[in-house]
């Protein structure tokens, strides 16, 4: 079978997931089960404890009103929801057309706006187009230390000056090393462990990265 479509488990087995978050049941459908190329898994289709925890800290914390947030990554588009919730113009992003049709469909389930929803197909590897945003959002993203040097290229480019970056893991080894690499380019990270869970999904200790420029002495002066 073709490594880059559903399966057929995964095209009659769909999964409802509801995610209470704040004040607000936010609705997910999902594929069963994708496979994926072996060169390049992501289990997009999945929905993990860290995407769990940045929306809940984004539902709990963030007035993003006007805002312009880039979600990397974005899977079936929890995170993203999220920030459009709490007003933000979202652009969700993934290298598979498939991860972002479902962002969309689980958009429109949750009655939420398209105007303020856009969708990206993007190679973090091809990324000389992106235009820039106040808040990059990203949820266990930087697991393959391979695509580290295109992802904060990426981060660089579209990040505003005084943006902010929102990264959700567990702290582990590659996270840590990922973050090094930022700090040595002139970033300031601040980190704060979630402790947000929900029945059903694995407790696992996820820590919240918030990531921003340092300013530099002569901005400043």
């Amino acid at each position: 079978m073709n490594g880059n479509v559903l399966s057929e488990i995964g095209k009659n087995q769909r999964v409802e997931h509801v995610i209470h978050l704040g004040n607000r049941d936010v609705r997910l459908n999902a594929p069963g089960y994708v496979l994926e190329p072996e060169d390049r898994i992501s289990f997009w289709w999945g929905l993990t404890t860290s995407s769990i925890n940045l929306a809940h800290t984004i539902m709990c914390q963030e007035n993003l009103s006007g805002k312009k947030v880039l979600e990397l990554g974005s899977g079936i588009g929890l995170t993203g929801i999220a920030a459009l919730l709490r007003g933000a113009e979202v652009t969700f992003s993934d290298y598979l057309p498939e991860a972002l049709e479902s962002a969309a469909d689980n958009v429109k389930i949750n009655g939420l706006s398209s105007e303020r929803a856009s969708f990206l197909v993007l190679d973090w590897e091809d990324s000389l187009r992106v235009p820039s945003f106040d808040l990059i959002l990203g949820a266990e993203i930087v697991y393959d230390y391979f695509f580290h040097g295109s992802l904060i290229q990426l981060m660089e480019k579209a990040l505003d000056p005084g943006g902010r970056i929102l990264l959700a893991d567990r702290k582990r080894l590659v996270v840590s090393r990922f973050v090094g690499r930022l700090l040595s380019r002139g970033f300031v990270c601040n980190e704060e462990l979630s402790v947000f869970h929900l029945d059903g999904f694995p407790k696992q200790e996820i820590t919240i990265f918030e990531i921003t420029k340092a300013i530099s002495q002569n901005t400043l002066t």
